[in-house]
């Protein structure tokens, strides 16, 4: 028969001993509680050390992390500083460009406007001294004034603009480049306008123009635009003469030449070749007769010759 109790005895050296009695099912209680206390701790000794184990290692990424973050946001501080500078510096050297363009600008305008304005002065002045010319010759531009069929903008009276100086010289140009404002020929003039002693019968008579002294063949020049009225053989002393009408009353005539190299109804230019110098007609060697007639009156060809020489200077 099995007992409930477990007799433990304890002896020493001395030879004497200590007796213990336990309880078998306390006994087994004891041992199977500390059996699973130490099972217990083991499972929580290596719980805890895989959770320290990761925590550690959560703890070196999170460091890891922490760092490339920081590294990363000042990279983007370092970058967005260096951008803005950039940035600035863009800007700073926009706006000096743009200062360097609009003070080139405001410079230009303003020789341009200084330009402008002595070019102004300078066409005024011209202006006067084309009307003065064309009043010492007797001649008025005319404007048909017609309120009915006119209009533009209203610029006050008192302010002279530079398209007003244009559109008159324009006009006093226009009707230069007609009149008969240059010489035939740049030879030597043999023979004046007025009272003189005629070369053939050696009496005094009335010399209608001015002769210029010349070699058959040589080129006489149109003195001023118009139409070709006469281009003929004259038998009452001209020989071969031309004809010119330039408008406003004025003619110009070319005579004994040996060669017409226009016909009546052309439109001539000034300068514009029209014949050849010649013998032909009343004449006593090679030379080029000139006349200009006014509303069918022969005048002095000497004044429009000094005037042909005052606007050749300008």
């Amino acid at each position: 028969m099995t007992t409930e109790k477990l007799h433990i005895i304890i002896t020493g050296e001395s030879g004497k001993g200590r007796t213990f009695l336990i309880n078998r099912k306390r006994l087994h209680t004891i041992i199977s509680v500390g059996t699973f206390s130490i099972v217990l701790l083991c499972i929580i000794t290596i719980t805890g050390c895989y959770h320290w184990r990761q925590n550690s290692t959560l703890k070196h990424k999170i460091a890891r992390m922490t760092q490339a973050d920081n590294c990363a946001s000042r990279h983007i501080e370092e970058e967005l500083a260096q951008t803005k500078a950039e940035l600035t510096r863009i800007r700073l050297q926009h706006l000096k460009i743009i200062d360097s363009y609009e003070t080139r600008i405001a410079d230009l305008q303003h020789k341009q406007d200084k330009l402008y304005a002595g070019s102004i002065n300078r066409l005024a002045e011209q202006s006067k001294i084309i009307k003065t010319l064309m009043e010492q010759i007797g001649i008025k531009l005319e404007v048909d004034e017609d309120p009915g069929h006119s209009g533009g903008l209203y610029i006050d009276p008192n302010v002279k603009t530079g398209s007003e100086l244009i559109d008159t010289t324009d006009r006093y140009l226009a009707a230069l480049q007609q009149l008969p404002l240059a010489r035939p020929m740049n030879t030597r003039i043999t023979s004046r306008y007025g009272a003189r002693i005629d070369p053939i019968n050696h009496r005094k008579a009335f010399h209608a123009g001015i002769d210029f002294k010349g070699r058959t063949g040589d080129k006489v020049h149109a003195t001023g635009g118009g139409i070709v009225r006469r281009s003929s053989y004259n038998h009452g002393g001209f020989g071969n003469c031309i004809v010119i009408d330039h408008g406003k009353g004025y003619q110009t005539l070319y005579a004994h030449l040996s060669k017409r190299l226009v016909k009546v109804g052309d439109k001539v230019n000034r300068g514009q070749v029209i014949g050849l110098v010649g013998n032909t007609g009343r004449s006593t060697g090679s030379h080029l007769h000139y006349e200009v007639h006014h509303n069918k009156k022969t005048i002095d060809p000497m004044k429009f010759l000094r005037i042909a020489k005052l606007l050749s200077k300008k």
